[in-house]
């Protein structure tokens, strides 16, 4: 049997705070990069909450966990980004292989971070190289 104490302030993954950001690949924005947050510390966060992005035209995100656009749970993550051209062949959809730097698509191989704070959090661009 598990037995939590504490005093009230509630869960750290219950509140969620703005987070923006910008990819880039070789100086250019990319356009439907999907990013995914994976907290530094798992220690006590459910699976299910992971925040997570898609990129705009202009490379822009806003991260959301729980609604679209909501923000993150503050703390330090490690951050993995891919992009799947989607394809139409006859008359069916589908997307190609990721056609960003692999090392970007794992957790374990990733070197992009993040630091979500209380509040709003403007993230530094993440250039992809």
């Amino acid at each position: 049997m598990l037995i939590f104490g504490g005093c009230g302030g509630g869960k750290p993954w219950e509140s969620v705070h703005t987070v923006r950001g910008v990819v880039t690949h070789k100086g250019k924005p990319v356009k439907d990069a999907e990013l995914a947050f994976f907290p530094a510390t798992e220690e006590g966060f459910p699976e299910a909450v992971r925040p997570w992005a898609k990129t705009n035209e202009n490379g822009e995100f806003t991260v959301s966990t729980y609604n679209n656009g909501d923000g993150a749970p503050a703390g330090r993550y490690k951050v993995t980004v891919v992009h799947h051209e989607i394809v139409i062949s006859k008359g069916a959809m589908g997307t190609k292989p990721n056609d960003l730097p692999k090392k970007y698509a794992n957790k374990d191989t990733t070197d992009l971070t993040a630091i979500v704070e209380r509040g709003e959090t403007n993230l530094p661009e993440f250039e992809l190289k």
